[in-house]
């Protein structure tokens, strides 16, 4: 009697333990659905074709995924700037510490406001220089001494020099534009160039 007991008992730890196996395996299999469906939303799967432009020492340094951002911002459609404009400040050093791209979640993230930049181009008839800053990753960030809470970290602003125009002048019109309803976002006006970010909420400095 006592050996059917143990039996039985045994019979249901071992169905405990294959239940709770199959819990776990079908979780494991919804998380990496969940996991290739980010991915695939985020870039992984933008073309590696090359870019005009983009030099091989850029994909010799940072793999594929520079062709794959590459193809992204080739895809916004911008009329005045080239992915090379924009992926410029990526490989970027300052002391030891290397820039880097930004996570591929985050770089649907830049498209606002390079879109802002691409319509102050048309609006004032200049074209952007490359970029100075576009994401910083943290460790970059620090070594500039970047805010801790900056946008660049977001990948949602850009600092940018125009050919022939003035801070000043840059900082007005994109003043302007947001003013016009173009945008929601941080406007700072700096010596040499002029930071634009879509945070959502206006911001000046």
């Amino acid at each position: 009697m006592q050996n059917d007991l143990d039996t039985n008992k045994g019979d249901r730890n071992l169905g405990l333990v294959g239940r709770r196996r199959f819990i776990g395996l079908v979780s494991a299999a919804a998380c990496g659905a969940m996991f290739s469906i980010r991915e695939a939303k985020a870039g992984l799967f933008y073309s590696t074709r090359p870019v005009k432009g983009i030099p091989q020492a850029w994909v010799d340094a940072k793999g594929l995924d520079v062709l794959r951002y590459a193809n992204y911002i080739k895809g916004l459609r911008l009329k005045n700037m080239s992915p090379y404009t924009v992926l410029y400040p990526h490989f970027k050093t300052r002391g030891r510490k290397r820039n880097s791209l930004p996570p591929r979640y985050m770089w649907r993230n830049i498209a606002a406001t390079l879109r802002v930049i691409d319509a102050m181009a048309s609006r004032m008839r200049a074209l952007p220089k490359p970029l100075v800053s576009v994401y910083r990753s943290p460790t970059y960030n620090r070594a500039v001494r970047g805010r801790s809470q900056s946008q660049h970290l977001q990948n949602r602003a850009v600092d940018v020099q125009f050919k022939g125009v003035s801070a000043y002048t840059v900082s007005a019109v994109a003043r302007k534009m947001r003013a016009e309803g173009k945008f929601k976002g941080g406007v700072g006006r700096y010596s040499s160039f002029t930071h634009v970010d879509t945070r959502g909420h206006n911001a000046d400095w």
